[in-house]
């Protein structure tokens, strides 16, 4: 059997035993400790997605303009950046249409072709991976317990949690994207030897 990963419940009452609150079985609104613990966790796991990691990034995520020729930015998107440095787009608040990409270059809204980006997602706590959690999980509680107890003590401790649920992070995620270099590098180098043996030798007699 697997083990499943830590839910935001989880991770809530995990940081109400730091202050020596009981845990509870579900989130009320009445529940002024519980909706703060929530809330810092929440805090945390933007600062998260917005550090930007490979679970939340998209590299060559297109944009197809509307008939009109704006395009707005996705739902969730922390940050659209768009990859051809030919195109001066920013994103920016639309008169009516919300958070579209603006071409800095013409002053204009209208966008005439699809335009390849790099989209930073934001996730809730129960989208990220199990090593994300448990770092939220450690920096919300920290902060949580600073706000409520404010011992030093404790916060030794947490802090050191912390940087270690931060390192571990740091490894998976490298360890993901060398994964994904490698598997790229091979793709590129079968590409380049079946363009070899399909092109006719130069030297041929």
């Amino acid at each position: 059997m697997y083990a499943a990963p830590i839910t935001e419940l989880e991770a809530v009452n995990d940081m109400l035993a730091v202050i020596g609150q009981a845990p509870v079985n579900a989130f009320t609104a009445n529940n002024s400790d519980q909706n703060i613990a929530r809330q810092e966790l929440a805090k945390v796991v933007r600062e998260v997605c917005a550090y930007g990691f490979k679970f939340n990034t998209d590299e060559g995520h297109t944009l197809l303009p509307e008939i009109d020729g704006t395009i707005a930015i996705p739902a969730g998107a922390m940050s659209v950046d768009p990859m051809d440095p030919r195109q001066d787009l920013t994103p920016r608040q639309h008169p009516t249409n919300g958070m579209c990409l603006w071409d800095a270059a013409n002053l204009s809204w209208a966008i005439s072709e699809p335009v390849i980006c790099r989209i930073r997602w934001s996730f809730t706590f129960d989208a990220l991976p199990e090593l994300a959690r448990g770092y939220a999980v450690i920096a919300a509680g920290r902060k949580f317990q600073a706000r409520f107890v404010g011992a030093p003590e404790l916060d030794r401790f947490a802090a050191e949690d912390q940087q270690r649920a931060w390192l571990a992070l740091q490894r998976e995620q490298a360890a993901t994207a060398d994964i994904n270099v490698f598997r790229a590098s091979d793709e590129i180098a079968r590409k380049v030897n079946r363009g070899r043996m399909a092109s006719p030798r130069r030297f041929a007699k």
